[in-house]
């Protein structure tokens, strides 16, 4: 008999001290992009022209147990449009006018819908450290933008937005700290990656009248760092 009880007792206490609950998180921040996608040399193709921006998230953690869970997480990048004058310059250059004006049109963006799991770390009565490996799809859309020469017969090129999907990883850590029974306010640092391939195309270009790609299939990388708000439904 008590080779049956005793079992059944640990099931019993690790089933009562489990502790689950759903926490839903408002965050927001700033986007740093890194890598080729921050890159803005005008002589370089890899260049992707992004600087730091803003991002947005919603998201929902289940808590299995002391040291589990899993999240979904739906996020949105904005990122700023990096030293439009080089470009400018650039063109300006290769196409032997006297000069150039360059219009940006639209944005460089990310928005993503992830899942994984995170791993717990309680550090006190009110503070849990998580960390958290995310996968899922993410879309990415860059800026496009408009060269108007000035002593050209045709006077004005566009290079047209663009957007393409693929699978993105984001790896983090984030801190939270309970100032009521239900409420958080959450800390996060996360890395994120996707390598989509974008076509390019343009309206009016004239040949050798300066850069011009096909496809831009360079990672889009970068940090994100926020700060939120908690709500524990359950």
């Amino acid at each position: 008999m008590k080779r049956i009880l005793l079992p059944l007792a640990v099931v019993f206490l690790t089933v009562a001290n489990a502790q689950k609950s759903f926490n839903l998180s408002l965050n927001g921040g700033i986007a740093v992009p890194t890598g080729n996608f921050a890159k803005a040399d005008y002589s370089d193709e890899t260049s992707g022209f992004a600087k730091t921006g803003y991002h947005l998230n919603i998201s929902g953690v289940y808590q299995f147990n002391k040291n589990w869970g899993a999240g979904l997480l739906v996020g949105y990048s904005q990122f700023g449009f990096k030293d439009p004058l080089s470009l400018a310059e650039g063109y300006k250059e290769d196409s032997g006018t006297d000069s150039t004006t360059l219009y940006v049109k639209g944005h460089n963006s990310n928005l993503s819908v992830l899942i994984g799991p995170y791993y717990f770390i309680p550090a006190s009565k009110n503070v849990l450290i998580d960390i958290r490996v995310l996968g899922g799809y993410v879309n990415t859309h860059l800026a496009g933008f408009q060269v108007f020469y000035e002593d050209a017969l045709d006077n004005s090129m566009t290079q047209k937005e663009t957007s393409g999907g693929a699978f993105g990883l984001q790896v983090g850590a984030g801190v939270k700290y309970s100032v009521a029974k239900k409420i958080s306010l959450h800390f996060n640092v996360d890395y994120f990656t996707s390598k989509p391939n974008m076509d390019i195309t343009y309206e009016n270009f004239v040949v050798n009248s300066g850069r011009r790609l096909t496809t831009y299939n360079e990672g889009i990388n970068g940090v994100n760092a926020t700060v939120g708000v908690g709500f524990e439904l359950f």
